[in-house]
């Protein structure tokens, strides 16, 4: 397992190619989706702070504009409280009738670990987290966050696209050059349970268009063009 498909940034993403200012979200979804973040699950346990989300994806994932065979991934992810110990962390995850074990991996970023169980979950499914430490097992419900979504995935690629249709245009050199997208539902900084849907465009020379957009109205909160 790679650690950019764990880590850091763990998105909806898309790779395109812009033909002309004609392109919909609709085109971005059905044609060239690389990678489509769904949902968004948190809960806790005695010692961690739990996080899940699951989509589809490319794979192999290769940023080059053209859409690939996609696979189901399901990302967990905990973060220790207190301090913990994290030896011989492992996991199950129990969702609806089935269960999926596995071992977690250290991040290179920060305090957290992670694991792709390799699944894709539903808004309504009841899923609970066994996280192990050293074979002691503690447990905890995950609530799905994103279910009250008003704007979701796809209503977040067409606010971007709606209100930066030309911006994207120049980003991809008039549909020459392809574009790579991440589109990720972030929350503030002290985790206050205020989450935002984080779209990013960047093109192969590093240019970007970056825009946060609140989930519950479709209010653009931040951009960067």
């Amino acid at each position: 397992m790679k650690f950019r498909y764990l880590f850091s940034i763990l998105p909806v993403c898309f790779a395109f190619m812009f033909a002309g200012c004609g392109v919909t979200a609709e085109d971005l979804m059905k044609n060239y989706l690389a990678e489509c973040q769904n949902n968004y699950f948190v809960g806790t346990t005695q010692n961690f702070k739990v996080s899940l989300w699951s989509g589809t994806r490319e794979d192999p994932y290769e940023p080059n504009g053209e859409l690939g065979e996609l696979v189901d991934f399901c990302i967990i992810s905990v973060v220790p409280v207190g301090d913990v110990s994290t030896f011989g962390l492992n996991y199950t995850v129990e969702v609806n009738d089935k269960t999926y074990n596995g071992e977690f991996e250290k991040s290179p970023f920060d305090n957290s670990f992670a694991a792709d169980i390799g699944v894709r979950v539903e808004d309504t499914d009841s899923i609970y987290a066994y996280i192990i430490v050293d074979g002691v097992s503690e447990v905890g419900k995950l609530e799905c966050i994103s279910t009250n979504f008003k704007i979701k995935n796809t209503d977040a690629l067409s606010i971007v696209v709606d209100n930066f249709s030309e911006n994207i245009i120049s980003l991809s050199n008039g549909g020459e050059s392809p574009v790579e997208g991440y589109c990720k539902i972030i929350s503030t900084d002290k985790n206050l349970g205020i989450y935002f849907w984080y779209v990013r465009l960047v093109n192969a020379e590093g240019k970007d268009i970056t825009v946060v957009i609140d989930p519950s109205s479709g209010e653009i909160m931040a951009k960067k063009l």
